[in-house]
């Protein structure tokens, strides 16, 4: 998928455009990225970059991924 934006921020933005609802799964009620969502531009967790302020150079990949638990 193709999104329009040089942010994170801007990213989940296009992306609720595209497919409202989205934003609520990714997103807490303000407005950061839940903690148990992972965000990746390129290789690195933006946790450890400017979080939703992390910039996405052009042609990056953005992987969002959901955290998995389980067991016992």
């Amino acid at each position: 998928m193709t999104v329009d934006a040089s942010t994170v921020r801007e990213m989940v933005a296009d992306l609720e455009r595209q497919h409202p609802g989205i934003r609520d799964r990714i997103c807490e009620e303000s407005g950061e990225i839940r903690r148990f969502v992972n965000v990746f531009v390129g290789d690195e967790d933006i946790r450890f970059l400017q979080g939703l302020d992390t910039q996405i150079p052009p042609g990056t990949q953005v992987s969002i991924i959901p955290a998995v638990a389980g067991g016992r």
